[in-house]
This record gives C-alpha cells, sequence and structure tokens, in this order.
C-alpha cells in the first residue's frame, strides 16, 4: 500500500512540474523583460531650472544680484544619480482571429519619496494589429494606453534625459490612437489625455482645464517611410477651459457659476530624418502655441475680462527646433543643436501708462520664464558602447537670452534690458542594457 501511494504521489508531482513547466514555457514565449541600469553625473557652472533631481535640465536662471551686487545663482554644482534605471515588460504572441495582440508595461525610479526612490508608471498600453486588410496588403493598428505622444516619439541623438527638451516635445499620455499603413505612408489620428504632463492656467498646473472642457486633445499626422528616410508632417489641437465656474463673487453672479472660458491652440510639426549605414540625422521643427503641457517655452495670456463669464485668452508662440546627428558603433560620436526664438502672443495685450502688458495675465510653463526672449543649446557627446554596456560623456553649453520681466510689451515679449545667461554641464552616463 505504501509503495502505492509513493508511485501515485510521485506519478501526480512529475504530472504537476510537467504541466507548470508547460505552462512557464507558454507564458515566457509571450513576456519579453528588458530594461536597463543607468547612472548619471552632472556639473553644473550655474543654477538652472531642472527637474528630476536636477537631471532633466532645461535653463540656467537669469541673473539676480543680492545689495551687494552679486549674482546669487553663479553656483556650480554636482549631483551623481541612478535613479532613471528602467524595468520593462513587452507582451507579444496573441491573436484572435485576424487581430494579432501585444502590449507594454514600462516603470523606471524617478518618483522621489524624500531619499527614496520608488517606482513610478512610463508607459502602459495594448497594441492591435489588422494586417493585409481587404487583401490590400495594408494595415492598421490600435494602441490604447498610455505611450509616447506622436509629437514626441522621435528624439535627437544625445544621451542627456530631458532628451533635447525643451527644443523637442515631450510627453507621454493616455491616449487611443490609430495608424493606417498605406505603401509608404502612414496615417496617424488619435485622442489623448495630458495626465502627466498638464497645461497650465489661473490655478496652476492642472488637468482641469481638459477635464471640464470635454474636447479631448487630438492629433493628425501622416509620415513617409522608406528604406533610409523617414519624414512626419502632423500637429496637435487642445482645447482648455481656464475658469469652468467662478471661485469668487463678482458684480452680477456668484461662486459656482458656470463660465463659457475657453481657449483653442494647435501645435504643427515637421521631423525628417535620414540614416545610412553608421551614419544618422535627424530634425524637427515646432511651431508652439501654448504648448506647455508638451514642455515647450509657451502658454497663453488673458487679454479681456470684460464679460464676467467669458474671458479672452490668446496664446503664446515661440519657434522650437533641433538638428542632431550620430556617427559609429563601437565608439560613437554624436551633437544636437537646438533653438528656441520666443514671438509673442497672437492678440495684442492690455497695458499700462508706460505700455506694458501684466505679467502676472500670462499663464507660462512651469519649466520656463516668461522673460525668456531666446534660448541655444550644443551637445557634443561622445559614448564608447561594448556590446549591452555604454560609457558616454556629453558636454552641454546652454545659453539664454532673457528680458526685464516687469517691461513686457503688448505680445507679452521681454524686449527691454536684453542679456545673455549661460551654463557650462558636464554629464556622464554608465548604462548596462538587458
Amino acid at each position: 500500500m505504501k509503495k502505492i501511494l509513493i508511485i501515485v504521489t510521485a506519478s501526480l508531482c512529475l504530472a504537476s512540474a510537467s504541466a507548470f513547466a508547460q505552462n512557464a514555457d507558454k507564458l515566457t514565449a509571450h513576456l519579453q523583460p528588458y530594461g536597463f541600469f543607468r547612472t548619471y553625473a552632472a556639473f553644473d557652472t550655474r543654477e538652472s531650472k531642472a527637474g528630476s533631481e536636477d537631471l532633466f535640465y532645461y535653463m540656467p536662471y537669469d541673473k539676480t544680484n543680492n545689495a551687494e551686487g552679486k549674482d546669487i545663482y553663479s553656483n556650480p554644482a554636482f549631483r551623481f544619480y541612478a535613479i532613471t534605471s528602467r524595468l520593462g515588460l513587452n507582451v507579444k504572441g496573441y491573436q484572435f482571429g485576424s487581430m494579432k495582440v501585444s502590449g507594454k508595461i514600462e516603470t523606471d525610479f524617478y518618483l522621489m519619496n524624500g531619499s527614496t526612490a520608488s517606482l513610478r508608471l512610463r508607459q502602459a498600453y495594448m497594441n492591435l494589429l489588422w494586417e493585409d486588410v481587404n487583401c490590400s496588403g495594408n494595415s492598421i493598428s490600435l494602441k490604447i494606453g498610455q505611450a509616447w505622444h506622436p509629437m514626441a516619439a522621435d528624439l535627437p541623438y544625445a544621451i542627456n534625459l530631458e532628451s533635447g527638451t525643451p527644443f523637442n516635445a515631450f510627453n507621454r499620455s493616455p491616449q487611443i490612437m490609430m495608424d493606417a499603413y498605406v505603401g509608404n505612408l502612414v496615417f496617424t489620428a488619435g485622442i489623448l489625455y495630458p495626465m502627466q504632463y498638464r497645461p497650465t492656467g489661473p490655478q496652476g498646473a492642472s488637468e482641469d482645464y481638459i477635464k471640464y472642457s470635454l474636447v479631448p486633445e487630438t492629433y493628425v499626422g501622416v509620415s513617409y517611410v522608406s528604406k533610409k528616410f523617414l519624414a512626419r508632417l502632423g500637429t496637435e489641437f487642445i482645447s482648455l477651459v481656464p475658469r469652468y465656474k467662478l471661485t469668487e463673487n463678482t458684480q452680477n453672479h456668484y461662486v459656482g457659476t458656470k463660465t463659457d472660458d475657453r481657449i483653442n491652440m494647435f501645435n504643427p510639426f515637421v521631423y525628417l530624418q535620414y540614416a545610412d549605414g553608421l551614419f544618422k540625422i535627424n530634425a524637427k521643427s515646432i511651431f508652439a502655441n501654448g504648448g506647455d503641457h508638451l514642455r515647450m517655452m509657451s502658454g497663453y495670456a488673458l487679454y479681456d475680462t470684460s464679460d464676467e463669464l467669458d474671458y479672452k485668452y490668446t496664446p503664446l508662440r515661440n519657434s522650437s527646433s533641433f538638428v542632431s546627428a550620430s556617427y559609429g558603433k563601437k565608439w560613437q560620436a554624436m551633437c544636437m543643436v537646438g533653438y528656441i526664438k520666443a514671438l509673442g502672443t497672437q492678440h495684442k495685450l492690455p497695458v499700462d501708462a508706460d505700455g506694458y502688458s501684466n505679467a502676472g495675465s500670462i499663464y507660462y510653463a512651469s519649466n520656463g520664464f516668461k522673460n525668456m526672449n531666446q534660448m541655444f543649446r550644443v551637445t557634443p557627446t561622445l559614448a564608447y558602447n561594448i556590446g549591452k554596456l555604454t560609457f558616454a560623456i556629453e558636454y552641454d553649453y546652454t545659453e539664454v537670452e532673457y528680458g526685464d520681466l516687469n517691461k513686457l510689451n503688448d505680445h507679452g515679449l521681454a524686449n527691454k534690458n536684453k542679456r545673455w545667461v549661460e551654463n557650462h554641464r558636464v554629464l556622464g552616463m554608465a548604462k548596462l542594457t538587458f
């Protein structure tokens, strides 16, 4: 009897182990983990506007002298972090009828809780693909979830965390995005919701401006794709309600009364890329109209308060562009050049007796400054790649032209008492990809 029990138990154990192994094989066939360990070290010659523990770099602070005439921001700084290490999981290999299903979930340790780095969500989406639609050879894909904004997906060749921002758009958002592939053309259209990178307004950065707008952010674009060349042309549209209800009593209305405030803005862009062997070059130009949710140096301004329930707003405009190139494999040389020019508001703003507009009526990106007139950056980079191990060093030279914040003209431009402020950044990176 004992022998029979031992044999039965052993058989069950072997069967369970075999079933587990088969299920594990099926599971691993669908799951592909990936990621990297990445450590940055950064040195700056001047205090600067930056995020992610000062690794996500924007621009140097304007010159500000104390009572002794000394610039309070003329202080060098150094930091050393591994918080951008990443962990992701690709899901693939599922099919339901003619529809192929894949997905992605991706995290890193950017979220800081005091001195402790915690996981935060970067991307999480499913992708539905229909190939050879109507036997035409064309295909359609549908992406649902949080992913890169179509205007931010193409990055310059550099190692910095900001990926060329603010010369390049930077945004990941919940979205429903469709790509239709017709020959060498890809037609893209969809809606997005700016959750993590939120638009600005009277109450600071908030998703309320689009949540109560009832109009989702929209993107449409077309791409041409060949073996060596890629070109994109597109635009996003966003409709915001800076006030959806009164927050204080007015002469004729009370707190909570619904308002009719609204501002509609377009952000068109063009992107070009060429690759041949070890050489790659790309360029992007964005005409920003209130593209602060894309981390652009922009926003919008209030210019008419004559109707208590229907304030009028006008977008701030700027031109933001970059060009970058890369050459090599084991030894890789890269460089990016970026330029931004503030163009002011579309509609004229009210001015005081001296002809200056009120900076308090301008709602601007939290990563920038209203008195920025123009800005450029050069980032030569050298990387040494050994298989999945990379060591790199980058020199970032950024120079910003500031004007007087208290003397903005009738288009919100800082053209008075202009001066250039510069910062030199040396960035080192070690990265192991798996």
